[in-house]
């Protein structure tokens, strides 16, 4: 039997956006078996880690994961397109003009033209090479953080070319940590338009993609005729960061909703906070339902049972509305299928606690004013960063620390460290210690 292929596109040369880049098909195992076959396409961003890890990021996997799923019957067999990002054009090109919005990056905006040319160039040259179906109903587009966000703008002003678009955890918004202000980097559209889409976020992605930002976007895409459940899927990855490993472990989702069936329910768990005020922030519930094939999502459109009425509402897409003081417990429900939890209503939750943290670093750390660790930490002295921060209350983090894309910590020998992971609480304090950095040769000792 044959097996499926992956092939180099290298230099593939842009007259739109003048600059080259490289591009990596993936043809299924039965490809070469009939040549009239045609088969569907799925676009993606980022292309350099859709199948291969570098230095930079780990890899989607993709190939793997469509191969696995194919020879399962859980989804017809597709064609992948891998577009690579250039290092120094990839925010200007996956950010559209956002005019009356916050152009942080203080770039030029090119998302205009990078949909131009994957819908001029791009498209056209994968269409004529290689047997597709070039309907929308067969045509995705999907990526992830920036390239979630440029997925969700060119899905609606190229709905006629792409039916079917995977946001995973979309940069909406960058959050200015110093005065907390929500600076959005993207129109946000309200009308309808025929389209299919996945969309989530991770809880543990800290102010890089926040719960709350992505809800919105989600709660407009409802109000202007989505349906939860059947052109619009949601979730919320219990446990999920902002990296190439998280998204890789969800992939198989989006997969399968454009491209197979996603089954029946087969288990569902509910998941929410220990306890909702009365006073302070709104909270959710989050229905996680899993199905027969391994797709899951969030119920926006769930059934709600409260022991008590009149000390808590629940609303279809699992906003609690506490109403007085006590405790609850509520039942989700979908089919014969039920999940509980209990959470007490209390007068007042506050939006945000203290944090310390510290991070220290090896005597050969390259000069940087800060690094990152989840949160932006400022240098106090050449091998300590940090400081006592204001962070919404209960907000994860998952995390390596980096002095910036491409230079994240490795231990002493130069091997990669685990992901790290905190949970806020009022009066946390944190300390780390770097070993070494990936950019840095390895061997050097901590002084």
């Amino acid at each position: 039997m044959d097996s499926s292929r992956l092939i180099a596109i290298k230099d593939f040369y842009s007259e739109i956006l003048n600059n080259k880049r490289d591009m990596f098909v993936y043809l299924p195992p039965s490809y070469n078996q009939n040549e009239e076959k045609r088969y569907p396409v799925l676009y993606m961003h980022d292309g350099q880690h859709v199948f291969f890890a570098d230095q930079k990021g780990e890899s989607w996997d993709i190939h793997r994961i469509v191969d696995q799923l194919t020879a399962e019957g859980k989804m017809k067999e597709i064609i992948v397109v891998a577009v690579s990002h250039i290092e120094d054009a990839r925010i200007a090109e996956y950010m559209h003009s956002i005019p009356g919005g916050y152009d942080i990056f203080h770039t030029d905006n090119q998302g205009e033209l990078y949909e131009e040319f994957l819908v001029r160039e791009v498209k056209p040259y994968i269409d004529a090479t290689y047997r597709t179906l070039t309907d929308k109903e067969h045509t995705a587009l999907m990526g992830s953080s920036a390239g979630g966000l440029v997925s969700y703008n060119i899905g609606f002003r190229q709905s006629e070319t792409f039916g079917m678009i995977g946001a995973l955890c979309p940069f909406f918004v960058s959050v200015d940590l110093d005065t907390m202000e929500d600076r959005w980097l993207s129109h946000v559209y309200t009308e309808k338009k025929d389209l299919k889409i996945w969309m989530d976020v991770g809880d543990a992605e800290g102010f890089t993609v926040m719960e709350k930002h992505v809800r919105q976007v989600v709660d407009v895409l409802i109000s202007i005729g989505f349906k939860p459940g059947d052109d619009l899927m949601y979730y919320y990855a219990v446990d999920s960061g902002h990296s190439q490993k998280d998204w890789a472990a969800r992939v198989h989702a989006p997969l399968i909703y454009f491209f197979g069936d996603i089954g029946k329910p087969v288990h569902v768990e509910l998941r929410g906070p220990e306890a909702v005020g009365l006073e302070g922030p709104v909270r959710t519930l989050n229905p996680v339902v899993h199905f027969d094939s391994g797709f899951m999502m969030t119920d926006l459109n769930g059934r709600y049972e409260v022991n008590d009425p009149d000390l808590l509402e629940v609303t279809a897409d699992g906003k609690l509305l506490p109403q007085k003081i006590g405790k609850a417990a509520v039942t989700y429900m979908n089919q014969q299928l039920k999940a509980s939890l209990d959470l007490a209503v209390v007068p007042f939750i506050s939006n945000k606690a203290t944090v310390r943290m510290f991070v220290k670093v090896p005597a050969s750390t390259p000069p940087t004013d800060k690094i990152y660790a989840g949160i932006e930490l400022p240098r106090i002295h050449d091998q300590l960063y940090g400081g006592t921060f204001q962070v919404p209350q209960d907000m994860s983090f998952e995390f390596r620390i980096s002095r910036g894309l491409g230079k994240h910590e490795t231990d002493r020998c130069g091997r990669e460290v685990p992901y790290r992971k905190f949970t806020v609480s009022n009066g946390l304090i944190l300390n780390y210690e770097v070993e070494n950095w990936v950019d840095c040769p390895p061997g050097n000792e901590v002084r």
